[in-house]
């Protein structure tokens, strides 16, 4: 079993991002006079922030552990699934402007199976062994990956026709 969690350091600059906004958002309702236009724009910053900021200690608390079985992740919830159950792979690049997938941005993978659904991005430490098991399970259950999640699988240097299958346990 591989235990995989996010690393304090690729949160950082989530947690500065919502503590600013909290700051901004909320600093602007406490020092203006109020308003109702006042109070949704900077109340609604302050709150999406907010928001921003529990997701973010929501991925620092998460652990993720792959087995050949299975994929765990917990945080303040579990999941757990089968790989034998997985029915939905998706591997999407985001990034600011069309650029390769190596060199910017970030990847979010995207498993569903068995009743839940299972989510990750690309700065969590092991990412890429994460995304290679679930393409290998994904061809083991004879899913179509769709084209995007095929090319961001090979920008990630993972060839899922050429891939050996998984040793068994």
């Amino acid at each position: 079993m591989k235990i995989y969690r996010y690393p304090p350091r690729a949160l950082s600059g989530d947690y500065l991002r919502a503590a600013t906004g909290v700051a901004v958002g909320g600093g602007v309702l406490l020092s203006v006079p109020e308003s109702p236009a006042i109070i949704v724009i900077f109340g609604g910053l302050a709150g999406l922030f907010s928001f921003f900021g529990y997701r973010t200690v929501e991925r620092h608390v998460t652990k993720m552990a792959v087995t050949d079985q299975e994929i765990c992740s917990s945080g303040f919830g579990s999941r757990v699934m089968a790989w034998s159950d997985l029915t939905k792979v998706k591997l999407r690049y985001y990034g600011t402007k069309r650029q390769d997938p190596t060199t910017g941005g970030f990847m979010q993978l995207t498993l569903k199976g068995g009743g839940t659904s299972v989510t990750c991005d690309s700065s969590m430490e092991g990412f890429d062994e994460v995304a290679r098991r679930a393409a290998l399970a994904a061809r083991d259950n004879g899913l179509a990956l769709d084209d995007n999640s095929i090319g961001n699988l090979l920008a990630l240097g993972f060839d899922v026709d050429r891939e050996a299958p998984p040793p068994e346990a």
